[in-house]
């Protein structure tokens, strides 16, 4: 061997004892201390028989030396227990062969350090054999326990496990099976059973699984079981299952083909109990099929427009509109020029991603007919938020927006007549207005004429500034006259101010004073102590007092006998309303047309247009109050409506 391969082999062994730095010390700790226990025991081998044969006078030195081989070999090992050896037989040629405590061997004397030294080899062969048996069987023992360990862990993992599926199999209410057509074994868990009904004892087969199918479909499940006993292929099948107790389950049984240990075929498969989900279905097409209905029985129909508000879907076809399907809302609009301002809010809020309720406009039909329709809508948008467009309701609203119109005209034509109507009565107050005028024009003359004398006299002044003052007062109170009747005559709209109802009524009679006094009727009026404020337009409250004062006039014509008495009373009722009646002591009228006095054009008079009360009716329910009549105990009717009263603003 060339010093390089010493080399090499060096570098070798420094290599095959690289490794982590503690487990090679601790290697090197545990061979230094088995090989100290060897020269150690074979120490205190000698040390002992030296001192046995100095006070006991025996030499035990083989039996000990072969004590101490047996104990190194048996805990160091054999190297150890060949280190023990070698030092024994030292130490037996040393104290032992002559010449006595010298290493030199007499020729003569190896017969008997031969025996010891085979005794010595033979005892450390039996030692480290015995010791490398019993360590080998320790690690066999520690191997099966691990192994028991692990049995026992895999055991609980299994158990778990199958806790596991069996739970699983309870929430999602599938089971297992395993079906051996050869020999017709059959292999249920226990969801599986549960499914079918079974007790855990019930041992199933091809019969049960046949009797518990629904008849209507044990024929298709008895062809799907010889199908795959014959063919050997997988299958999935549904049907339904007949319980004990009449009830109907609905079942999914898949099965997969396998080879078996022994060559043969078997499948392994899971049966699901699938009625929630086929009476989810059943209920879900009742429910699409109701909104179907509905969808195409309905005045309205239902729209979906994409991201650019072009009409992607109807839930039926329509006529009312001159467009359709890949169309928006204002390209087949016709008041788009007229309404600017409508049609930029509606399409500022689709930008906006608003929702929108109630947007009408106005277009033709594909016969040219005008149309008007009503869309409501919503925005849609995808699970992750980005916008797909809008859907909604849309309808037909013409009518509706021909009856708006109708009813604004109707309004308008109201307010007409009811402008009609005060001139009418304007006309037959003339003489009581001329009365009126005159007398504040005949006070104004005599208090002139009277101012002139105390003039002419020169003396008494003071009587002068007093008729001068007088004729102020009566210039005054012809204005007022005037005023009334100009206001009465004038065409106004509303104009509804904070007033007293008592103020109103004071008006009235000194307007109809004349009227009263020509038609032989004494006015009598019972009005509240307190203030009756209401929220009401002075002109109009005035011509409906006035046509209940005329009605009452009117209806006491035709009275020969007894008293013509009108009675005008004011009072609050008692849920706080402020209530006015008017009562005359006239024919009244029978109960079959009691409903009918505030109709349009219905009349009892022979001149009458019967406009009056409906006027008064309406102007009075504008007002947020309400009109009637009732006939009195005596003669005549009483005729009486009520206002909201504003009390609180009052203060």
């Amino acid at each position: 061997m060339t010093w390089g391969q010493r080399g090499s082999d060096a570098g070798v062994q420094s290599a095959s004892f690289s490794g982590p730095p503690t487990e090679a010390s601790a290697s090197l700790l545990s061979t230094v201390l088995r090989y100290a226990i060897a020269v150690l025991s074979v120490a205190v081998a000698v040390a002992a028989s030296k001192v046995a044969a100095a006070y006991l006078h025996v030499e035990p030195f083989v039996s000990l030396l072969l004590c101490a081989i047996m104990f190194v070999a048996w805990v160091g090992g054999l190297g150890p227990g060949l280190l023990s050896t070698a030092l024994a037989l030292v130490a037996f040629d040393h104290y032992l062969l002559p010449p006595v405590h010298s290493f030199f061997v007499e020729p003569a004397k190896i017969s008997r350090l031969a025996p010891f030294l085979i005794a010595a080899l033979f005892v450390n062969w039996i030692s480290a054999k015995q010791r490398s048996a019993t360590r080998s069987l320790q690690f066999s023992r520690r191997i099966l326990l691990a192994a028991l360990d692990e049995q026992k862990r895999t055991e609980a993992r299994l158990l778990h496990s199958e806790m596991y599926l069996a739970e699983a199999q309870r929430l999602s209410q599938s089971g297992s099976f395993g079906w051996k057509p050869a020999t017709g074994e059959i292999i249920w868990s226990a969801e599986t059973l549960r499914i079918f009904g079974c007790d855990p004892a019930t041992k199933p087969t091809v019969e049960f699984i046949l009797q518990r199918a629904h008849p209507e479909d044990r024929a298709a499940v008895r062809q799907t079981i010889e199908r795959a006993s014959a063919d050997g292929r997988s299958f999935d099948h549904e049907h339904r299952l007949l319980m004990p107790d009449g009830t109907v389950k609905h079942v999914r049984a898949m099965g997969h083909a396998l080879e078996d240990q022994s060559g043969g075929m078997e499948f392994i498969g899971a049966v699901m109990d699938i009625s929630a989900a086929r009476q989810a279905e059943t209920e879900l097409r009742k429910s699409e099929q109701r909104f179907r209905d509905f969808a195409e029985t309905a005045s309205d129909w239902f729209w979906e427009a994409d991201r650019e508000h072009r009409l992607i879907s109807l839930s039926r076809e329509s006529t009312a509109v001159h467009g359709g399907i890949g169309t928006a809302s204002w390209e087949f609009a016709t008041d788009r020029e007229e309404e600017p301002e409508k049609w930029a809010n509606y399409r500022a809020g689709l930008a906006a991603r608003k929702p929108f309720r109630d947007f009408r406009f106005r277009t033709v039909r594909d016969d040219g007919g005008v149309v008007y329709l009503s869309l409501s809508g919503k925005p849609i948008f995808d699970p992750s938020g980005s916008f797909l467009g809008y859907r909604g309701v849309a309808g037909d609203v013409t009518a509706d927006v021909r009856a708006e119109q109708a009813e604004a005209a109707l309004h308008d034509a109201r307010a007409d007549l009811a402008h009609a109507t005060r001139v009418i009565a304007l006309g037959e107050l003339t003489a009581s207005i001329a009365h009126e005028v005159s007398q504040p024009l005949t006070a104004i003359l005599s208090n002139a004429e009277a101012c002139l004398r105390w003039l002419d006299l020169g003396t008494n002044e003071s009587n002068a500034r007093r008729s001068v003052e007088w004729i102020v007062d009566d210039v005054n109170r012809a204005v007022e006259v005037i005023a009334r009747v100009r206001a009465l005559a004038r065409k106004t709209g509303e104009d509804k101010t904070l007033l007293d109802v008592n103020d109103v009524i004071h008006e009235v009679s000194a307007l109809m004073l004349r009227e009263l006094s020509g038609s032989d009727v004494s006015l009598r009026m019972k009005l509240a102590t307190d203030i009756l404020p209401v929220r009401a337009d002075r002109i109009q409250l005035q011509q409906v007092i006035i046509n209940l004062v005329m009605n009452g006039v009117e209806a006491m014509q035709s009275v020969t006998d007894g008293s013509r008495e009108l009675v005008i009373g004011s009072q609050r009722s008692e849920a706080g309303d402020v209530v006015v009646s008017v009562e005359d002591r006239g024919a009244g009228f029978s109960g079959d047309i009691a409903d009918r006095l505030f109709s349009a054009f219905f009349t009892t008079k022979a001149s009458g247009l019967g406009l009056g009360l409906s006027i008064c009716r309406t102007i009075v329910e504008s007002h947020g109050g309400r009109l009637w009549a009732t006939c009195n105990a005596g003669a005549g009717a009483t005729f009486q409506f009520t206002l909201p009263s504003h009390q609180e603003e009052a203060q």
